[in-house]
């Protein structure tokens, strides 16, 4: 078994991605001491993909604003 590093689930050895938080399942051996840089790497490109999906989420509502402000424009204009 594989703990996650995000929510401690015990997730199985085949598992890549933790079935209880969704995040990918990160191997750090056992018999090795940690190695907490890789694992600071690991949680830094997790952030970073996340970061990713908030700017596009970002971009969608900004285009959103941006149509809804040009048809009450247009709809005050065309009167």
């Amino acid at each position: 078994m594989i703990t996650c590093v995000y929510c401690c689930h015990e997730c199985s050895e085949d598992a890549q991605i933790c079935p209880n938080c969704g995040k990918p399942i990160f191997r750090i051996p056992v018999d090795d001491t940690p190695d907490y840089n890789k694992l600071a790497e690991a949680l830094r490109r997790d952030n970073d993909i996340n970061q990713a999906e908030l700017s596009q989420k970002q971009v969608i509502h900004i285009a959103c604003i941006v149509l809804l402000l040009t048809l009450v424009v247009y709809s005050i204009f065309t009167r």
